[in-house]
């Protein structure tokens, strides 16, 4: 798992030998961050065999339970509670927005063999 949340660790991410899409989509992502916003938004990075445990160290909170009633995706009642979800070639992005500025964007691996539960609600809803 890779986590940037500051301008220096947006830079670093920019050098590293990370599969192209990936980058691409780093490289655009932070790229379009107005001087407002670059101190606000975190990215992470969930690899293949990265855990909901891990995502939640890193940013508090799990894509995969709605944080108002507690429902488990698959469960009856689950609602999306995440501001966006796109799929792109190998990755899926998605983003919790917080008040006006604050945002979370989760790059999530998807190599089309995985099938763990993140995967599957991020296959379902995108």
């Amino acid at each position: 798992m890779l986590h940037f949340y500051d301008r220096a660790g947006f830079a670093r991410a920019l050098t590293l030998d990370l599969e192209p899409n990936l980058h691409r989509l780093l490289a655009e992502r932070i790229g379009a961050l107005s001087e407002d916003l670059v101190d606000y938004t975190e990215y992470l990075v969930v690899h293949r065999g990265d855990t909901e445990a891990d995502i939640i160290r890193h940013i508090g909170l799990s894509p995969l339970i709605e944080p108002m009633d507690s429902i488990r995706f698959g469960e009856p009642g689950f609602r999306q509670h995440w501001d966006w979800l796109a799929k792109h070639d190998g990755w899926f992005e998605l983003i919790f927005t917080f008040g006006s500025t604050f945002a979370y964007v989760l790059f999530i691996e998807n190599d089309g063999r995985t099938r763990t539960e993140i995967l599957e609600m991020c296959r379902h809803h995108a």
